[in-house]
Parts: structure tokens; C-alpha cells; sequence
């Protein structure tokens, strides 16, 4: 008997780790929006990883992991390098050369939108935070999740930067707009 549950135990997870497969990322776009009393700013993630799996169980596809994961100096702002230092030293990027984060839940809210949870981590500090993203997938398989969230740098800890002997100001508030697509199996596009 002992034997019988263990057999059993160990084909129900092989079938469930055979079951996951890895997330194939297409692209990413990430870009950053900010203000200042001078004018608007906009910063673009120029390299972006992200890790993760989905699995399909009765024709529904779900994400138990991912993890996104930015390297500070890989932001570029369109107001060009002494910007660029600015966001570096207010992201203190020496210290915490990324920004990551980290799903902790992903529920549908319907077909086409869905709500993530995760640990989102900035300049050392991690925070608890909630997107909502469109969801999209296409009949070749291709998985787009996109979406946009609106921080304040000192939730996390981070001084607004400014610049010349403190003329320019940035505004606490940024939005960070968001695009990822996957390719998933191609027969998850006929069930979902």
C-alpha cells in the first residue's frame, strides 16, 4: 500500500512539472513617464529578462511563475545621459543594479483582463503591488499581457531627482506602460 501511494504521489507530479513549460518571450517594451516643472520625461528599459512557465489543465492556461527582471543602467531617458546619471544615483544602482519583479498570483478577472500580485523591488526596497493587465491571445499562440501602473518614488524610497543646483525638479508620480508577448503552445489560442 505504502508503495502503491508513493507510485502514485510520483507519477501525479511528473505529470504535473511535464505539464509546465517554459515561457518563450517574444518582446518586451517598458517604458517609464515622468514630469518635472521644466517638462515630461520618458525612459525606456533597453534590456528587459523575464523567466517563467504556464501550465494547461482542462483547456485554461495559468502562469505559476514569472519574474521580471530590469538592469538599472539599461533605462535611457530621451533627455539623454545627464538624465540617464540622474535616475542611476536615485535608483542607486551600484548598490541595487535591478529592478525586479516577482508574480505571487495571477487571476482572470475575465476573458480579456487579468490581475497580477506580485513583489515589485526598487532601488533595494520590495513592495506588494497589483496590476491589471489586457490579456490577449491570438490563434498562432502568441500571448500579449499589457498594461499600465502608476508609482511614487518614494514609496520606495527614492528622492525625485533634480538637476541643475535644483532648477529642475521631477514629480514623484511615474507611470510605467507595459507590453509582453509570449508564444505558447499553439493549440492554448483554440481552448481558451
Amino acid at each position: 500500500m505504502k508503495y502503491t501511494i508513493a507510485i502514485l504521489l510520483t507519477a501525479l507530479f511528473t505529470f504535473t512539472v511535464q505539464a509546465q513549460q517554459q515561457l518563450q518571450l517574444i518582446d518586451v517594451s517598458l517604458e517609464i513617464d515622468g514630469t518635472s516643472n521644466i517638462h515630461d520625461w520618458t525612459s525606456v528599459a533597453e534590456t528587459v529578462t523575464i523567466n517563467g512557465t504556464y501550465s494547461q489543465t482542462e483547456g485554461k492556461m495559468t502562469i505559476p511563475t514569472l519574474r521580471v527582471k530590469i538592469p538599472v543602467e539599461s533605462i535611457k531617458s530621451s533627455k539623454g545621459r545627464i538624465m540617464d546619471n540622474k535616475t542611476y544615483d536615485a535608483l542607486q544602482s551600484e548598490q541595487h543594479p535591478a529592478i525586479t519583479f516577482t508574480l505571487k498570483e495571477l487571476s482572470e478577472i475575465n476573458a480579456a483582463l487579468v490581475k497580477a500580485v506580485g513583489t515589485l523591488t526598487i532601488a533595494g526596497k520590495a513592495k506588494t503591488i497589483s496590476l491589471t493587465a489586457d490579456r490577449q491571445l491570438d490563434g498562432k499562440g502568441v500571448l500579449t499581457f499589457s498594461g499600465k501602473k502608476a508609482l511614487k518614488m518614494t514609496d520606495f524610497g527614492i528622492d525625485p531627482p533634480t538637476a541643475l543646483l535644483g532648477t529642475l525638479k521631477t514629480g514623484d508620480d511615474v507611470t510605467i506602460s507595459y507590453r509582453l508577448r509570449f508564444q505558447v503552445d499553439a493549440t492554448t489560442a483554440d481552448r481558451n
